[in-house]
């Protein structure tokens, strides 16, 4: 397969920039939702039912390892964005294979089953299907910022979290729900069906050239470029840090304290599922709808606050376990998940603007997002191994203190940026 790397001749005579096409919007919505579906089944989904199963938190606490492809991205971002195929597109040209290679890699999860003495073989899975989610997610992410107008970006970078998030839940929760009520095989296939639609959706659809960008001369796509662009640059990564280890210091500890509590699987999962209605609805929907009105900053900020306060409610939940009150669980549920999707929408939203004016878009997105997947993986996985030693309460209680932090140190890592870039962003 011919590969071509010369930028400026990707970038010459293309036409103008036109807005997304009707198929676009589905497309874009089911990719970003395949892409979570492993990584929801291996963090949500995986430690619960292992957990009922007997496994200790010790051993459990490995699988957040399954989020370090997603961190270290930022690697091989450059290559997504300088190498493709001139017949299949820029994006389409990676898009395709890492999604039949997801479809292959959980037919192999079928094969092996899900028990204690398997987890090695289920956690080296979960990683080579979150490697190749992470490759997918640089070349969609591109995707977005080249072939959709400022008009439109904000919804797009709606649907990118909304989408994400859908696809998490539905390989956690949704699937604990299925696997407890028809068994492993029927579960699994339930998640390959969104796989095979957003692959039949990338293979139908023709990639245009993307517009040329205000630079007159592109040149390769690197990591370097990003971290020598200015404080702006710096400010985001650090900020999309302290964001992530905040929004989801609670989120998996929480699950396993349902267990711990005597919940069955069926009801975590119904908790798990609300959680993700809110996440889509309050979080990313009207996130994305506060935002536009009162700017990125603000909600990010809120955000922050509504997660601060949910961790605090969780410590003095795990201090009353097992006897947990009903009313106490879905109020936590839903601030956490207010939280984590008005914070996510407000930073990738600043993210991809700043990603936008560029010709590098899906390197300068994989920079930030690394950051924001280096906080979750360094808060879930440091958090799980804390309630081994000192319980759920102290795990709660770091995530109550990362948020208070986030709200102290992240203005003043702002204060430090340039004037906010166009589009409305504050």
């Amino acid at each position: 397969m011919e590969l071509r790397t010369d930028m400026t001749a990707f970038y010459s005579s293309t036409p103008a920039r036109r807005g997304p096409s009707r198929l676009q919007w589905p497309m874009i919505a089911c990719l970003y939702a395949s892409q979570g579906i492993p990584f929801g089944l291996a963090m949500e989904a995986l430690p619960a039912i292992l957990r009922g199963q007997g496994a200790s938190l010790s051993a459990l606490a490995y699988l957040p390892l399954v989020s370090l492809p997603w961190v270290l991205k930022c690697g091989w971002a450059p290559l997504v964005d300088n190498r493709w195929s001139p017949r299949l597109g820029r994006r389409r040209s990676w898009i395709l294979p890492m999604q039949a290679l997801v479809l292959a890699i959980l037919l192999a999860v079928m094969a092996v089953g899900f028990t204690q003495a398997t987890l090695p073989y289920l956690l080296a899975l979960s990683v080579a299907a979150s490697l190749a989610s992470a490759t997918q997610d640089i070349a969609t992410d591109g995707l977005v910022a080249e072939q959709f107008d400022s008009r439109t970006l904000g919804t797009a970078n709606a649907v990118q979290v909304a989408g994400t998030m859908v696809g998490f839940f539905y390989g956690g929760p949704v699937f604990l729900m299925a696997y407890a009520r028809s068994g492993a095989p029927a579960a699994l296939l339930l998640l390959a069906l969104p796989i095979a639609v957003s692959l039949a959706l990338a293979a139908w659809w023709r990639e245009p050239a993307p517009s040329p960008t205000p630079l007159a001369l592109p040149r390769q796509a690197s990591l370097w470029r990003f971290l020598e662009s200015g404080r702006h640059a710096w400010a985001l990564i650090a900020a999309a840090f302290l964001s992530a280890v905040t929004v989801v210091a609670c989120h998996g500890l929480s699950r396993l304290l349902l267990v711990d509590a005597g919940w069955p699987l069926e009801k975590i999962g119904q908790v798990g599922m609300a959680g993700g209605a809110i996440t889509i609805t309050l979080g990313c929907g009207g996130g994305a709808w506060l935002v536009s009105r009162l700017g990125t900053w603000p909600v990010f900020f809120a955000g922050i606050a509504a997660a601060g306060i949910a961790a605090a409610l969780w410590t003095a939940l795990a201090w009353v376990s097992p006897a947990l009150p009903v009313y106490a669980v879905w109020l936590a549920t839903l601030l956490a998940s207010f939280g984590a999707g008005s914070a996510s929408v407000a930073m990738m939203t600043a993210a991809m603007r700043f990603a936008h004016s560029r010709d590098q878009a899906g390197t300068d997105m994989t920079a930030v997002q690394s950051m924001r997947d280096l906080g979750e993986m360094a808060a879930s996985s440091s958090l799980m191994a804390l309630a081994a030693m000192v319980g759920y309460s102290g795990g709660f209680m770091v995530g109550l203190g990362l948020a208070l932090a986030t709200l102290l140190f992240t203005p003043a890592l702002l204060r430090q940026r340039p004037a906010a870039p166009r589009n409305g962003s504050r």
